[in-house]
């Protein structure tokens, strides 16, 4: 399965407070989205689903007509091989301009689910069960280069907690950390960016969603049976009907 992040942004001109939503990237045509094909924008709770119709077999004033009762829209793939959609059919699915959404695709379908304004998506789970958080965005919540941070590993999650204190009482720190079966890291720089990484104690999985405010971090696997995908099977069926 495949994941992105998709954004929410004001519309162009005189229809500016209008929100929108553009794809452009060169996965969209390995998913089948080439131009000229014609997709189905659907809202659902916090979020919107793109679905590929370019082989539909009911008529287009059907689809067009059902498409508007379930307050979406049809759209088509320009020559660029970009889509965009604009309006209502984005706020009738609770979003609105500046929200970030964690998208997954595969072929014929992209289902997008809005994220938490203190939400981050992290890195997909490609190297051992690393989590690995990299960012500058790091700093925003305190976790400067050379931070001294503890990592408490749980089944289904890793919480980061900034140490103020540093490296001061550092043996202190690492006595405690043992005795409450946690890890002690640093902040450490990765190219031109920080990062943070650790040994999670779950499997693979699709990507992390990391809840973030000062001083803590919690990071949770996401899988892609969260956004109605079958792994086994591809669409789920009342995406195929």
């Amino acid at each position: 399965m495949n994941i992105n992040t998709l954004y929410v942004t004001p519309a162009i001109g005189k229809t500016a407070s209008r929100p929108k939503i553009n794809l452009s990237a060169p996965w969209l045509f390995d998913m089948g989205f080439t131009p000229g094909a014609l997709v189905q924008a659907l809202p659902e709770p916090d979020g919107i689903s793109f679905i590929l119709r370019d082989e539909y077999i009911m008529k287009y004033s059907d689809l067009y007509r059902i498409t508007k009762e379930k307050g979406g829209a049809l759209i088509i793939v320009n020559s660029s091989s970009n889509m965009e959609v604009t309006g209502k059919c984005i706020s009738n699915g609770g979003l609105d301009i500046n929200d970030s959404l964690i998208a997954l695709y595969g072929c014929g379908l992209i289902k997008a689910r809005k994220l938490p304004a203190n939400a981050r998506v992290v890195a997909l789970n490609k190297d051992n069960h690393i989590v690995r958080l990299r960012g500058k965005w790091l700093t925003d919540f305190g976790f400067a280069p050379d931070a001294v941070v503890t990592a408490a590993i749980k089944p289904d999650s890793v919480t980061f907690k900034l140490q103020e204190k540093g490296i001061e009482d550092y043996r202190a720190l690492v006595k405690q950390a043992r005795e409450d079966k946690e890890k002690v890291i640093q902040v450490h720089m990765d190219g031109y960016t920080q990062c943070i990484e650790v040994k999670a104690g779950f499997g693979a999985c699709d990507a992390y969603i990391a809840i973030c405010e000062y001083g803590i971090i919690r990071a949770t696997p996401f899988y892609a049976e969260q956004l109605g995908f079958d792994k086994t099977r591809g669409l789920l069926p009342h995406y195929i009907e």
